[in-house]
């Protein structure tokens, strides 16, 4: 099974002040959702599509549904981390240890990590059998997710706006693992259209 993540279009959030906690995506968000959409359409086999309720990743995703003539399974566990005021991750312990022993998780994020990896894995407990799923989200909530993945709260993750990333399950005779393809694919997004 494949995992694809991508990071929302441009929010309006990102380009002023006082767009508010739901802000929609601007016009280049909104080109950038179409370049999302038109490259999945064409290389990869998505069945199935989620994303975040909020306005910015839901509307990404309903534009690239639309080149995938899939509907969009809103998810609110998918939102992004916003309780800053209880803490966010650990930093590294040394540029060799970013697996610490005992990471110290703050309580706002580890709230948050805890939600994620359940969200995570409903989502790929409810698409099995399927071959490649959609997962319309957030920084954080991408971010969130790799780490899970990776088995060490340190890493940061910068995720472009309408990047993709992927992850597989796979099979083999050395052991079943999640296979890390891919972070930042945006080959298909023009020069003008990359923004972090």
């Amino acid at each position: 099974m494949k995992l694809l993540m991508a990071r929302h279009g441009q929010g309006e959030h990102q380009i002023k002040d006082g767009a508010g906690n739901d802000p929609p995506l601007t016009s280049l968000g909104e080109r950038q959702a179409h370049h999302l959409g038109a490259y999945l359409a064409e290389h990869a086999s998505v069945e199935a599509v989620y994303a975040s309720d909020l306005k910015r990743a839901r509307r990404t995703a309903e534009i690239a549904a639309e080149y995938l003539d899939l509907d969009v399974i809103l998810d609110l566990d998918l939102r992004e981390f916003e309780d800053w005021e209880a803490g966010w991750v650990p930093g590294p312990i040394s540029q060799w240890d970013s697996l610490p022993n005992t990471p110290d998780l703050m309580p706002g994020y580890d709230r948050f990590r805890r939600r994620i990896r359940a969200t995570l894995r409903r989502i790929v407990t409810d698409s099995d059998g399927r071959e490649s799923v959609l997962i319309v989200a957030h920084g954080g909530t991408i971010g969130t997710m790799w780490r899970i993945l990776l088995g060490s709260d340190t890493p940061r993750i910068a995720c472009w706006n309408a990047a993709l990333h992927e992850v597989a399950w796979v099979t083999s005779e050395w052991g079943d693992a999640w296979h890390f393809r891919y972070l930042n694919r945006i080959e298909y997004l023009p020069p003008d259209l990359r923004t972090l």
